[in-house]
């Protein structure tokens, strides 16, 4: 074929194409754009999900009327004027392609009054624009997308239900209302209030947000806040006491814009990393405010992605804000007064309802899977029900000095987490995955001889990485792995140690994004390793394995793993006869 210019309307709808893909794609443009007028009340309406109508009304400054015929055309903005603009962007926008992209794919009608002045409106409909006409709000502006991708029925199919939609478009305002805690945030759906946020403080926005789908209360979040030369820190956080089994509420925000930057996840998990059991994460909306010129946006036109000049400084930086800040606390142990099922203290239901004369005590649950795994140690210390006895896990004396002679007999595995060992008079319940974590973690410290890679690693970092890489090679020398120096900015990985052969690349994206010290290079290594080589729970564990395991755990000084947690029950044969009341 030929080689031809497309029609410019086809060439239009190819790049729309890279910036709307939904209708949650048009609500992040539009508040964007209500956010750079400088509005503090905004509202948005969608009807069907968006699919039909996706209204964006605010107060901001409203547009010049001689300005709307350049709104949905390519590359118009008001943000940007010449290159060096795209290094000192303070906006949300600035690509001038928002409106120009909703405009080919939709009917787009925006009102405007700028500054109180007589409003006046014009409509785009699917590329081919009308003229600019009176009418339209006293003050700010309203734009109303209707019928987006109609004429686009291939697009079309590719969305999901209206409700599901609109559960798209709601995130994004979430989103952007966590970032803006002063400012108004209103969502109708068909016609119905779904979502009010008031202005309010950065801690009580979080709060506000987490408490949509579960009960949080403001005490259990607490701020930190840090700074450097060119970068500042502001973090809304959970307490140890409350955790999740997922990363899913680690929040990052860079200049006001979320962003998805894994290595700033990991940074707050390390931060963590002592004061959570493993498995669990905690809640942590971050806000790094940076010099625009170490930021650069300018990668991907939904901005989502985010390149900083100075990214490893930051990391190191919200490691130690968290670990220097963030104190233990114990949980709150409150009554309650509703009656226990008999069968419930048993894992199993009668019909039979005790009362107990003593209220019973549970911990105060924040959400469903925020719950400390030693309430209930922590509850009979509380009650003064241990009676002067250790609140411990295990007898730490006992332990220390038990007979190594004493054969071990493993009697097998509970619920695919517990191993269950016989040691004497003494029977053992151990968390495989917590205890392997452990072993593999001093395996990592014992510094082991490296081997050379049979092909080495190349790979680029930022300059600041690199300039760490040459006076702390020593860092990664004293954990066996190797690296060189290639030529500027190029490095080589040209040995580790064995215990590293299935994660080399791992190692690679660990040394690009970090330049912190060396128990914190240590413990991020370790996280690596643990995390694809530990047995996990729910995982099957053979007799021979569980019997090597349980040998290295008895020969360790306390079982405790890399999180400070306990990772084994004690029972003696007294304390069974006695709970079966022989």
């Amino acid at each position: 074929m030929r080689i031809q210019r497309l029609d410019p309307l086809v060439a239009q709808r190819i790049a729309a194409g890279e910036v709307i893909e939904r209708p949650a794609s048009v609500v992040r443009e539009l508040v964007d754009n209500a956010l750079d007028a400088g509005a503090t009340e905004i509202i948005v309406s969608l009807e069907e999900g968006g699919l039909k109508e996706i209204k964006v009304i605010d107060n901001g400054s409203g547009i010049q009327s001689e300005d709307l015929p350049l709104l949905c055309e390519s590359h118009a903005t008001s943000k940007v004027r010449e290159l060096d603009d795209l290094y000192h962007i303070t906006s949300m926008g600035f690509r001038g392609e928002a409106l120009y992209s909703i405009a080919a794919v939709s009917r787009i009608t925006i009102e405007s009054s700028h500054h109180g002045e007589r409003a006046h409106h014009i409509t785009v409909d699917n590329g081919v624009r009308g003229a600019v006409e009176e009418g339209g709000p006293l003050a700010g502006t309203i734009v109303t997308v209707e019928n987006l991708f109609s004429e686009l029925p291939a697009r079309r199919q590719f969305l999901k239900r209206p409700a599901t939609e609109a559960t798209m478009a709601r995130q994004i305002l979430i989103q952007k209302a966590l970032a803006f805690p002063a400012l108004s945030f209103r969502l109708l759906q068909d016609g119905k209030l779904r979502l009010d946020l008031g202005p309010t403080t950065a801690r009580g926005r979080v709060v506000d947000v987490l408490s949509l789908n579960q009960p949080i209360a403001e005490t259990e979040m607490v701020e930190l806040s840090d700074k450097s030369d060119r970068f500042t820190l502001y973090a809304v956080t959970s307490k140890p006491s409350l955790f999740r089994s997922d990363r899913s509420h680690i929040k990052i925000y860079v200049n006001g814009r979320p962003v998805d930057e894994y290595s700033l996840v990991q940074a707050v998990t390390y931060g963590y990393a002592e004061q959570l059991p493993g498995g669990s994460f905690p809640y942590c909306y971050l806000f790094i405010e940076v010099d625009p010129t170490l930021v650069d946006f300018n990668i991907h036109p939904t901005k989502r992605e985010v390149k900083l000049r100075n990214k490893a400084e930051i990391h190191h930086q919200v490691v130690q804000m968290i670990k220097g800040q963030l104190k233990r606390s114990i949980p709150r142990i409150v009554p309650q007064s509703a009656p226990v099922q008999a069968g419930e203290l048993f894992g199993h239901t009668t019909g039979e309802t005790v009362r107990s004369k003593t209220p019973s005590y549970m911990p105060q649950r924040q959400s469903s899977e925020a719950i400390d795994p030693q309430w209930f140690e922590k509850a009979r210390e509380i009650l003064g029900e241990n009676k002067g006895t250790s609140t411990k896990a295990y007898d730490e004396a006992a332990w220390l000095m038990q007979d190594g002679e004493e054969e071990i007999i493993y009697l097998g595995q509970a619920f695919d987490l517990f191993l269950i060992a016989q040691k004497g008079n003494e029977l053992y319940l151990v968390d495989q995955h917590a205890a392997h974590e452990r072993l593999i973690y001093d395996q990592v410290r014992s510094k082991t001889l490296s081997q050379p890679l049979l092909l080495p690693l190349t790979f680029e970092v930022e300059r600041d990485v690199a300039d760490y890489l040459k006076v702390n090679i020593d860092v990664y020398l004293n954990l066996g792995i190797k690296v060189v120096e290639k030529e500027d900015l190029v490095w080589e990985l040209t040995a580790i140690p064995a215990l590293y052969k299935s994660v080399e690349d791992e190692v690679v994206a660990f040394i690009r994004e970090n330049t912190g010290d060396g128990a914190e290079v240590e413990k991020g290594l370790w996280a690596i390793v643990a995390c694809h080589s530990a047995i996990r729970q729910g995982d099957s564990v053979d007799r021979h394995l569980a019997r090597e395991l349980l040998e290295q755990v008895f020969a360790l000084d306390e079982p405790v793993c890399p999180h400070g947690r306990t990772f084994v029950v004690r029972l003696t044969k007294d304390e069974l006869i006695k709970a079966v009341g022989r």
